[in-house]
């Protein structure tokens, strides 16, 4: 990229970040990711995760959630580029937790580079008690079909409500539920948890959305999954829930990273990254 490219982003970044504290709600969250991308592609990768991932965030490789700042911390910076941008974002109706998605690419040392890797990362925020909108949780899929840049952001915000008391116990409860429906692809177990709004990314496959598509892919799953939930969120208004969780192939340890929404009294599934 020329140098007058490389000024433009990194001008978007500077004002993305200045302006994050005067803006809330869903337009907030999204230039969150996107100051994210900016510095990360700016700068490098272990930087940028540094810098937006919350001290408790996690990652996920092979099977294991692990905290992204000590990754990060022992990571030497290299010449690879990474780039990426939301196509979709969910937040609570208080405006305190969310969901964004969207296509990535990493370069080998150049933005002028052809793309080494492509695909769909997944990404769970919080706004924490410095106003600051800081990523909890982030996994992605490979996808040769994802392609930057993005046209438009589809965006959902949550309204308010009165939901039930609910624990992060109850949610884990469901989530296994959920799991158990997957193993024995029961897609009774499923269906009722997906709406036309629900994503399911997958390695090697574009995101698919609906209940039709999730329903077929998960119904072609591998026979034989074990998977398991392992921890989660949920905002303070009991609106909006994240999951994460183990998924074993046989010999294969990977992960899933789930995002869920309560609405019209009952709760559904708007966005599974699940790896087998």
């Amino acid at each position: 990229m020329k140098a007058n490219g490389k000024f433009s982003l990194l001008f978007l970044f500077v004002f993305l970040s200045q302006s994050l504290s005067a803006q809330t709600g869903i337009q907030a969250l999204v230039n969150a990711e996107k100051a994210f991308a900016g510095f990360t592609e700016s700068n490098s990768i272990p930087a940028g995760f540094l810098k937006f991932m919350d001290s408790t965030g996690l990652v996920f490789r092979q099977g294991k959630a692990l905290n992204a700042h000590q990754v990060y911390q022992n990571q030497k910076s290299g010449p690879a580029k990474l780039s990426w941008a939301p196509d979709f974002a969910v937040i609570s109706a208080a405006g305190d937790m969310g969901v964004t998605m969207g296509p990535y690419e990493l370069r080998p040392a150049s933005l002028d580079d052809k793309p080494a890797a492509r695909g769909y990362f997944s990404s769970i925020w919080q706004l924490n008690a410095n106003q600051e909108w800081k990523n909890l949780a982030d996994l992605g899929t490979t996808c040769e079909a994802a392609a930057l840049p993005v046209k438009e952001v589809k965006e959902i915000s949550l309204s308010e409500q009165t939901t039930p008391d609910y624990s992060m116990a109850v949610i884990l409860s469901m989530d296994n539920l959920l799991n158990k429906a997957i193993e024995d692809k029961n897609k009774s177990g499923w269906i009722p948890l997906l709406s036309n709004n629900s994503r399911l990314n997958l390695d090697n496959e574009k995101t698919l959305i609906g209940e039709k598509a999730c329903t077929a892919a998960l119904l072609a799953s591998p026979a034989r999954l074990l998977l398991n939930a392992t921890g989660g969120g949920l905002s303070s208004g009991k609106d909006f829930a994240y999951t994460y969780g183990t998924v074993i192939n046989g010999e294969r340890k990977e992960n899933y990273l789930r995002a869920w929404i309560y609405q019209k009294k009952e709760w559904k599934l708007i966005l599974q990254t699940l790896k087998w």
